[in-house]
This record gives C-alpha cells, sequence and structure tokens, in this order.
C-alpha cells in the first residue's frame, strides 16, 4: 500500500525545545532543508530555567531573556553553609515558555519550516525515514534523510526507534507567589533529599523550591523541606534525565539529542546548556554526513567531564557524612576555583584518582 507523503525535508526534527530549536536553526544558517516539529507551541516546560550565561555570547541569542543573573549560590547542609562566589561563570534563570519560543522563531527566522504537531511512529525505506505525525485532527507523513528525536525526557522518537527509554528521577517542586529572590541555594542531606539535593530558585518573579526525589521517603522529606519554608504551596512533578553514558546516540538514520538523548550534567542536573551545545556538535555531523562524528565529537568534547561529574556525585552524596565533607571541601577558595573551571570548561577534569588524591590533600594540609 502507497502512503501519500505530505511534505519532504533533509532534516525532520521531533521537539521544539532548545536542542531541536538549535538544531534547526544551525542546520538552515548552512542551508540545510529542515522542519521542526513541536507539539504545543504554548508548552511551559517546569525547568529551573538556570543556564551558563556565556550561552548568550555563543549562540547570539538575545540577552532581554535573562530574568536573574547569578554570580552566587549557597550550599547547606545541616551542620555547614558555605557561598560560592561564580566569578565569570555566572548562570541565568530564564523563562522555558519565553525562551523556547524565541529560540524556534530564530529558527523560522534562518529558514526553517515550523509545523505544530506529534510525532507518532515511523519506518525505514531505502536511506529514508517516513514519519507518522498528528496535525490538529489529520494525519500527515513527512519523507526525510534524517529523523531527530530532541523531544525531551519521554522522547517518542527514542520509544519507537531505540526501543528504550531515558533513564530519569523524578522531581517535587512548587512555585510561590510574590517571592522575588537572586540567589540560588542548595540543600544537601538526608534532611533535605536522600542522595541528591533540593533547592530553593528564582523563576521570573517567583520562586522555585523543589527536590530530586529516589524514593517514597525522599518524597516526605521534600513534604517537610518545603512546609518549613512555605506551607500550603500546590506540589507539582516532572521527570529530569539521568545520564549514565548509556550511548544513544543514532541508529536507523535517526539521531537523539538533548534529555532525549540523556545529555544532562550529572551532580548538578543542568540540561539547557548541554542540549544546546550537543545540538551544535549534532549539526556539524548532519551537514558533512558523517553520523559517526556525532558520537564522537560529542565524547571527545564532553565523555571526560560526565564521567568526572558522576563520580564525585556517587562520592560525595552517598551518605551524610560525605556531604558535610564536600561542603567543608568547597568552603576552600582554592578547590572552588578549581572545581569551577571543570564545571564552566576551562580546563579538564584530571583522572578520579588524581583529584580525589589532591581533595585530600587539600583539606588535610595547614
Amino acid at each position: 500500500m502507497s502512503i501519500k507523503i505530505d511534505f519532504e525535508t533533509d532534516v525532520l526534527i521531533v521537539g521544539g525545545g532548545p536542542s531541536g530549536a538549535t538544531l534547526a536553526r544551525l542546520l538552515s544558517k548552512k542551508n540545510k532543508n529542515n522542519i521542526l516539529l513541536e507539539k504545543n507551541f504554548n508548552f511551559d516546560k517546569p525547568c529551573g530555567g538556570g543556564i551558563k550565561s556565556q550561552v548568550f555570547r555563543e549562540f547570539d541569542i538575545p540577552k532581554d531573556l535573562e530574568k536573574k543573573e547569578i554570580k552566587v549560590f549557597n550550599l547547606k547542609s545541616i551542620k555547614n553553609d558555605i557561598s560560592v562566589n561564580l566569578n565569570n561563570s555566572s548562570i541565568s534563570i530564564v523563562l522555558r515558555q519565553e525562551f523556547d519560543k524565541k529560540l524556534r522563531d530564530l529558527a523560522q527566522e534562518s529558514g526553517s519550516k515550523l509545523l505544530e504537531a506529534r510525532f507518532l511512529e515511523c519506518f525505514f525505506e531505502n536511506d529514508d525515514v517516513i514519519s507518522k505525525i498528528k496535525m490538529k485532527n489529520e494525519i500527515i507523513h513527512i519523507r526525510s534523510n534524517y529523523l531527530i528525536g530532541a523531544d525531551g525526557v519521554q522522547s517518542t522518537v527514542r520509544k519507537k526507534v531505540f526501543g528504550n527509554n531515558t533513564n530519569a528521577l523524578l522531581t517535587n517542586y512548587a512555585l510561590i507567589d510574590n517571592k522575588d529572590i537572586d540567589y540560588c541555594d542548595f540543600y544537601f542531606g538526608d534532611d533535605y533529599s536522600p542522595n541528591e539535593y533540593a533547592w530553593i530558585f528564582p523563576h521570573g518573579n517567583k520562586v522555585s523550591v523543589g527536590a530530586v526525589l529516589k524514593n517514597d521517603d525522599a518524597k516526605t522529606v521534600f513534604g517537610k523541606f518545603k512546609d518549613k519554608y512555605y506551607e500550603n504551596e500546590k506540589v507539582k512533578g516532572y521527570f529530569i534525565p539521568c545520564w549514565n553514558d548509556d550511548k544513544a546516540f543514532y541508529k536507523n538514520r535517526t539521531f537523539l539529542v538533548g534529555d532525549a538523548a540523556g545529555h544532562v550534567l550529572p551532580f548538578t542536573y543542568e540540561g539547557i546548556y548541554f542540549a544546546i551545545k550537543s545540538a551544535e556538535i549534532l549539526s556539524k555531523a548532519i551537514i558533512n554526513n558523517e553520523p559517526k562524528m556525532y558520537q564522537e565529537l560529542w565524547n571527545k568534547t564532553y565523555l571526560k567531564k560526565f564521567r568526572f561529574f558522576k563520580f564525585m556525585q556517587k562520592v560525595f552524596l552517598r551518605n551524610d557524612f560525605f556531604v558535610n565533607l564536600m561542603l567543608k571541601f568547597f568552603g576552600k577558595e582554592k578547590l572552588q576555583r578549581r572545581a569551577l573551571s571543570y564545571w564552566n570548561g576551562s580546563s579538564q577534569p584530571i583522572s578520579n584518582k588524581k583529584i580525589l588524591f589532591k581533595i585530600f590533600t587539600l583539606f588535610f594540609r595547614k
């Protein structure tokens, strides 16, 4: 049975968030024909909205999307409370609905075609991908040379093509009205978020109070944490990717990018910046028509860093003793500078054994 093809394009991108919109924009700038699908142009992702401020300069994104610039954040446990000066590595807080829309607009201005539609499934025909799409109440089909899953932590593209889901953790959060702050607080330890962290962040002219949860006990702990600061606020939940080096990059002319690929930095769960950077790397592979180039470049640029932060997460968040040890470490200015250099990319992490040796040497040095 023949299928009517409604659109043909070089690249079909499913998901109009930071990774999908950035990829579309970069491909259009190189005259690579693409269609960007977003199931809901008015969707407001429940996200802290923190991103490295350097992204505005690196990707020519309007700086007026920044609602807050965070230059100091605080690390807290029951026994310790320290401040970290971000120096030249500030964090910008953006509102995702506004931020994502602007990125899609920039892609469209560069030549991308935008469709408000939902990806359903696909099949493969010779060197093409035929995708079944629901647009309003109509079923259409799009033929493309490549298919991109940029559709988030619960990626339909990943389920249909790769046959699995992105590893994810549940978070709980509440948005507090009539409260405006200009700092970020991270809370560690069993009294806040066992083996993870809780937070208080600015969110536009509101405040986001939340925690990463690993079990039902953690959910109860979060409820107590929230009520300690803000009572009677409605709690919501959403999933965040949990990177585990599962190598989900490319299969059957289909790429995964951003949250769909699990490209969220361990420990910090920083996702927006790495979604945009992974889109930049993928654009190079597609433009050069070299699929393997995507994983190779991503690994060369970020694999060591992601493994380092995963290791640090396992070491420092395992229990309250190591949490308090971590905060004592980061109370030392020299170690703060070193950690920030690894985080902002100005230097590459050394091996796990070497960094542990240096940390303990620094800590016990008189």
